[in-house]
């Protein structure tokens, strides 16, 4: 363990800024653009293969095992598909862990992470694109105290479009709708009870008027517009993201402005009115337009077992295309995979049985 401490004047390991976005809905150029910023690190998630809930808590543990936790998450996450592009020292972090923190909860494994992370590349600030994030909203609120979220939400029927074509998660839109429906209603209930500590944005309003709505984010945050964000596809990360999976081929183009309501044309009448009949509320509050009227989405039947046949069928067929098509990345994702699992086990089951 190194006795040093982390600068004084690095980023504030008590404030934060969150990107909460479903999947599917254009985060990672959300995420390209704000990492752009010179005041600000926005990594591609250090902590996405972290089984929060799921391992004993770090203040719990002996500091020889924090420092091999923070170690093996570190490893896990240089072999996944996605690698860091700045190296993180391991025994920085457990310091930041360490020092001046009161809960030594699990979001203090991730302000440490983050925090040297933004130390190593000089920004002021750090993003999180945790994917999970969802899942844990209050208790980020109770730790955090000046916490600050984009909440970015794309068109649910273009998602369900996206999830089709994509390599991760389910394919049929039944799925990925009732998914993206209960997803904004929490954030409906966000933007309700937390109004000053939120920015919504729109996907499509991002692709049409790109410079407004990043002045728009940079307001929110307090950080100044710089014209640089908007040629985050030039940066080295913008590359490295792309050659390192395909769902990130896009970052390395400019802003497609016409890039949304692609399901008018791909999405079949079928599944364009099963989308609607599902989140036709959180459409609707968010502005977007519906095809069916209200009458037309009652007649509407689903067929749950035709929906999950479906969708095994879509999703086996996928996985073969993607294991010939890209090997390496499916290779790393299920490595990625593997290793959470190794993390429940090592720092969740078998951590109960060691002494201390």
């Amino acid at each position: 363990m190194v006795d040093s401490h982390p600068d004084e004047d690095a980023p504030d390991r008590k404030s934060a800024v969150f990107l909460l976005s479903s999947e599917r809905s254009g985060s990672n150029l959300v995420r390209s653009i704000l990492g752009t910023h010179t005041e600000l690190s926005a990594p591609h998630p250090l902590e996405t293969a972290y089984p929060w809930g799921k391992v004993t808590p770090p203040k719990d543990l002996p500091k020889r095992r924090v420092r091999n936790l923070v170690r093996d998450v570190l490893v896990n996450k240089h072999h996944s598909f996605h690698p860091l592009e700045t190296a993180v020292d391991i025994d920085r972090v457990v310091d930041r862990f360490y020092y001046g923190q009161q809960s030594h909860s699990l979001f203090d494994i991730q302000s440490a992470l983050y925090g040297e992370y933004a130390a190593q590349e000089g920004t002021d600030g750090w993003v999180s694109k945790y994917p999970a994030l969802w899942d844990c909203l209050k208790e980020a609120f109770e730790y955090y105290d000046d916490l600050k979220i984009i909440y970015n939400v794309r068109d649910a029927r273009d998602v369900a479009l996206s999830f089709k074509r994509s390599n991760v998660w389910r394919y049929h839109p039944f799925y990925s709708a009732t998914r993206w429906q209960q997803e904004q209603r929490r954030g409906m209930e966000l933007l309700e009870n937390h109004p000053d500590s939120v920015h919504q944005l729109r996907y499509k309003d991002l692709l049409q008027d790109p410079e407004s709505v990043v002045r728009g984010m940079c307001e929110f945050l307090e950080i100044p517009f710089q014209e640089e964000m908007l040629y985050y596809y030039e940066t080295d990360e913008a590359q490295a993201a792309a050659e390192s999976a395909e769902v990130f081929e896009n970052l390395t183009s400019p802003i497609m402005s016409d890039n949304y309501d692609k399901f008018h044309q791909q999405l079949p009448d079928d599944e364009i009115c099963l989308v609607e009949k599902i989140a036709a509320d959180q459409l609707e509050y968010f502005d977007y337009e519906l095809a069916y009227s209200e009458a037309e989405r009652e007649r509407f039947e689903f067929d749950l077992d035709r929906y999950e046949s479906e969708d095994k069928t879509l999703t086996r067929k996928a996985a073969l295309r993607d294991w010939y098509q890209n090997p390496r990345e499916r290779v790393k994702r299920q490595l990625t995979k593997s290793f959470a699992g190794y993390l429940i086990f090592r720092y969740g089951v078998i951590e109960k049985l060691l002494p201390v």
